[in-house]
């Protein structure tokens, strides 16, 4: 029995032992991460403070390349002169000097105000909202705006033909046609204004002036087939070529 307790006593002896090295590693694991933290903090306060110093500098070199001279009066300005400089603070004394020190902050404050404030590349691009054409009630599980892959042109060098014309007609005005129509054109389309159809060349014309080609050509029926359709001894002249897609 006794040698019972004596090997219960070690085994919770042992678990004590075992727990309190736990808590140590823990609290050495919250100290850790409480460092990172304040390492990190001071890093971001450095980057802040770098990021300030490079704000000040545009201010810092207009005040000691002579702009700051030239306002204040100093032998430095390049364009007054040393005398004319002078001579003002000699005949009017220190008041003429603080007041033109007055000046000066008031003009590099302003200054710096309008560099804090300076527009960016993106100011000047209008930003594009979604509005649906055919409003519906959705669930909130659907997507409220178009994926913004239908934006890019790679996209539409996918695009068959029957989806690229459906784009076209039923897409009028918006982006995507205009997206739509470029691709045609690089697969030698050609958009016809007066019957607002898209042709192509079945084979080279038999006839061309500068007015006019005449030949065979592929068109796209949108009103009756939605298919493409040939046309023989077709006209086309050139003042009807929609040609001011780039």
């Amino acid at each position: 029995m006794r040698q019972q307790e004596q090997l219960r006593q070690q085994q919770q002896a042992a678990q004590q032992k075992a727990a309190q090295q736990d808590a140590l590693k823990r609290q050495q694991e919250l100290q850790q991460q409480e460092a990172a933290k304040q390492q990190q903090i001071q890093q971001q306060q450095l980057q802040a403070q770098m990021q300030q110093q490079r704000s000040q500098q545009p201010i810092d070199g207009l005040l000691s390349s002579g702009l700051g001279g030239n306002a204040i009066g100093s032998a430095g300005g390049s364009s007054i002169g040393s005398g004319s400089a002078i001579a003002p603070q000699q005949s009017l004394g220190g008041g003429a000097t603080l007041a033109n020190g007055d000046a000066t902050a008031s003009f590099l404050g302003g200054l710096n105000e309008s560099f804090l404030h300076m527009p960016n590349s993106m100011d000047s691009e209008r930003p594009r909202t979604y509005t649906p054409r055919n409003p519906y009630p959705t669930p909130s599980s659907y997507p409220t705006t178009p994926a913004p892959i239908f934006e890019s042109q790679a996209f539409f060098d996918k695009v068959g033909m029957d989806c690229l014309f459906f784009i076209f007609y039923y897409s009028q005005g918006s982006y995507q046609q205009f997206l739509a129509a470029k691709e045609l054109k690089k697969q030698s389309w050609r958009f016809h204004k007066k019957y607002s159809t898209w042709f192509q060349r079945h084979e080279e014309p038999k006839m061309t002036t500068d007015e006019y080609e005449e030949g065979t050509y592929v068109y796209f029926d949108y009103e009756t087939g939605w298919c493409q359709r040939i046309k023989s001894d077709f006209r086309f002249e050139y003042s009807y070529l929609e040609d001011s897609l780039q």
